[in-house]
């Protein structure tokens, strides 16, 4: 029963952060020091949209002192140890075919110099970020092509875990860890 609930839960969080917060952030500029709280208002860096739209999601994370972390930190943060996948080297293809293999869910990435959210579903895989090439703005892109997704390593983890989505239910804080 425990499991269904959370699943349940998993599942309406994914597709409100899907359909509602991440949109809503579209076209938004990019500024290497934004820190908008509101989608369309002023500029927003990689760090805060990823902690921004966890927050808005209702989970209870350090909106600031999480978007000011190393990408490292903010996966740590989100995911436990043992379900952190590390690449070296990897394309953004290979990255999302090691991730097809976890399974559909919503993944906090970190890169190099970058974060970002991955949302796999079936074939879809698509990386949403507040890009800092191109347009830079807010967008969700094809990962496989994402020019901002690569780097020489990448480090992912589940934004929706049990633990996280446990947390969310009752509406306990999330740490950082270290």
């Amino acid at each position: 029963m425990r499991h269904e609930v959370i699943a349940q839960a998993r599942t309406r969080l994914r597709d409100a952060i899907d359909r509602e917060l991440i949109p809503a952030w579209f076209g938004t500029p990019w500024e290497f020091y934004g820190h908008s709280e509101r989608p369309q208002v002023g500029t927003i860096a990689c760090g805060y949209f990823v902690s921004t739209v966890l927050r808005d999601a209702g989970l209870r994370v350090p909106r600031v002192l999480l978007a000011q972390q190393a990408s490292e930190h903010i996966v740590r943060a989100l995911a436990p140890d043992d379900r952190i996948t590390r690449l070296r080297q990897a394309t953004q293809a290979e990255v999302v075919e090691a991730l097809r293999k976890k399974g559909d869910g919503l993944y906090v990435v970190g890169l190099d110099f970058h974060v970002g959210l991955l949302r796999l579903d079936g074939d879809t895989a698509l990386f949403c970020h507040s890009s800092y090439l191109g347009r830079s703005v807010v967008v969700c892109e094809k990962a496989e092509e994402a020019p901002a997704m690569a780097s020489s390593y990448h480090v992912v983890g589940e934004a929706l875990g049990d633990e996280r989505m446990v947390d969310w239910l009752l509406q306990r804080p999330i740490p950082l860890r270290r």
